[in-house]
């Protein structure tokens, strides 16, 4: 989507977290923290585990303290799974230890001690992409158009019906969507706005929850381009465009190549060093990058930038999303962000179950499910600036994690991909509950007992909004955000945009002669299994190189000998 502003990035995904401080935040860093093996290729089992089950596979106080937290399960960590491991959060909100036996680290006496059994511990969610000042918007479906251009929804332009929404949300409705993330597991967000309590707000200054990294700047339109203006070649948009000296040393996320036009293509050509005003850099997420070709992606490569991916917005506006297969081919980072709830996913749960389905159904699996974790983890908190803090179980970071019920036989990462909002155990920002299990909340030494108790799909809840806003009630939030959409479903939410890719006759879904769903036949796609239609900014399926193989599915897109050279 692009109305208002995006932001920026900065990931770090090296060395376990057993006890090494963090390393200060390097955005030069290229690191897609991609797994080479399969997914519990890496796992490491504990002399301990398993630990004793908990009934409801959530979480049950064994030990109550005075200061801290010491949380037992599956933690997934920054150099893989480890089962039977302990978490340990300082009183002052940090953790202090991640490993099997933290007893010997600083800070253990005294703390109180949760047994998760078989739950998996993950850092809490990051939302690099969200517009929360138009939650006050109910979503949009299968969708009234698919469009070329994202100025084609904003403006009805080129005779297409425009997109109405509203962009101002009360303060009681940002903090319902707030809530609505948290729910979801989420503990930080850069979200174009946002209120104080509840989420961290990483692109908006005083409002990070203490956090001490960077504020982001989220940029929509960094050609100065609100008007509306389409150009497939030149770079004469607005008079005041985003400069390079103006995003020096800060986070900056800004929203290009929206669309699959010439003109979307045409933003990356301006906004990068063939262009006026180059925007590319270590610390650089760009958002959406539906037309990036070969060369765009390369430059981003070289440049250390990232991409924010959402899928959701993307397939139901323009029946086509960004090139992600081939973007992290070429060594691209890339993290996942919700863009709005008109036309993307509620939650960060939600685009993760789509950004899933169109791995499992469309990309031929190119992703491992910890790929697709950590574009939601460590590649988000990457993409906004703040690796050094959040995003990672790591001795220094802050104790922002989120604890969820583990999924039978499944790989742990499963058990965020496919959770549900009942299936969130617990969710702490800085080691402080905000929302889980209403007994586990209200356990002596959790600190959540004077949190708001109700019910989540047939489980007992608490979310923690009074508390932590001082002047909003979870009854207040609720009744806000509830007036356009409901604050969380059982299940798929009704009206959710499709993430099916779908053009009124090109293509509409995988069929037994076109396995990826693109509208073109396997025996005719230069990239069978992964979805790559003629986009209208080119005259056939891309394929740089001239190799035979497309884009999406060549290693080296522009290297004909796909010896991948320099």
């Amino acid at each position: 989507m692009s109305l208002v502003p995006s932001l920026v990035v900065s990931l770090v995904v090296g060395g376990l977290a057993a006890c090494q401080p963090p390393a200060d935040d390097d955005p030069s860093s290229d690191s897609t923290g991609a797994d080479d093996g399969g997914p519990d290729d890496d796992a490491r089992v504990c002399a301990a585990a398993p630990l004793p089950t908990v009934e409801g596979g959530g979480c049950e106080v064994v030990e109550a303290g005075q200061g801290g937290l010491l949380l037992r399960g599956t933690a997934l960590g920054q150099d893989g799974i480890i089962r039977g491991a302990e978490v340990l959060v300082r009183s002052d909100g940090k953790i202090a230890c991640v490993d099997c036996d933290c007893s010997d680290a600083d800070g253990r006496a005294g703390v109180t001690v949760l047994n998760c059994g078989d739950a998996v511990i993950s850092p809490g969610l990051i939302n690099p992409h969200d517009h929360i000042t138009f939650a006050n918007n109910p979503p949009i479906g299968d969708g009234v158009d698919r469009y070329e251009h994202r100025h084609d929804w904003r403006k009805g332009d080129n005779g297409h019906e425009a997109l109405h929404v509203d962009g101002d949300a009360s303060r009681n409705e940002v903090l319902g969507a707030e809530l609505r993330f948290i729910m979801g597991g989420a503990t930080a967000a850069a979200s174009a706005g946002g209120e104080e309590g509840l989420l961290r707000n990483l692109d908006a200054g005083g409002k990070l929850e203490g956090l001490t990294s960077k504020v982001a700047d989220s940029d929509t339109f960094p050609l100065d381009d609100s008007s509306g203006e389409q150009r497939d070649s030149g770079c004469d948009y607005g008079s005041d465009p985003t400069s390079a000296a103006s995003i020096v040393g800060k986070p900056y996320l800004p929203h290009v190549a929206e669309g699959i036009n010439a003109a979307a293509a045409n933003e990356f050509t301006c906004t990068s060093s063939r262009g006026p005003n180059d925007l590319m850099g270590p610390t650089t997420a760009l958002i959406h990058g539906v037309a990036l070709r070969p060369a765009d992606y390369a430059e981003m490569k070289e440049k250390n930038a990232m991409l924010v991916w959402s899928p959701r917005s993307n397939v139901v506006l323009y029946g086509n999303t960004a090139p992600v297969t081939a973007i992290d081919a070429v060594g691209v980072p890339i993290a996942l962000g919700t863009d709005w709830v008109a036309s993307g996913s509620m939650n960060m749960l939600r685009e993760l179950r789509c950004a899933d389905s169109l791995n499992r159904d469309h990309f031929g699996g190119h992703f491992s499910d910890r790929e697709l974790w950590l574009m939601a983890t460590a590649n988000a908190a990457r993409a906004t600036g703040a690796s050094a803090t959040i995003g990672t179980l790591a001795v220094g970071y802050m104790a922002d994690i989120a604890v969820f019920r583990a999924k039978p036989d499944a790989d742990e990462h499963r058990a965020v991909i496919d959770a549900e909002v009942d299936d969130v155990v617990l969710v702490l920002r800085a080691g402080a509950p905000l929302y889980g299990d209403d007994a586990l909340l209200a356990a002596d030494g959790v600190d959540g007992a004077d949190c708001e108790s109700f019910d989540v799909c047939g489980t007992a809840k608490r979310a923690c909004v009074m508390k932590d806003t001082g002047n909003a009630s979870l009854a207040q939030v609720r009744s806000a955000i509830e007036a356009n959409y409901p604050l969380f479903f059982c299940g798929e939410p009704d009206d959710e945009p499709s993430c099916v890719p779908y053009r009124a006759g090109a293509y509409s879904g995988v069929t037994a002669l076109d396995g990826d769903g693109d509208g073109i036949a396997d025996d005719a796609d230069n990239c069978p299994d992964v979805f790559n239609p003629v986009r209208p900014l080119e005259s056939a399926q891309g394929d740089d190189d001239d190799d035979g193989a497309g884009d999406v599915c060549d290693p080296c897109p522009q290297d004909g000998a796909d010896a991948c050279a320099g």
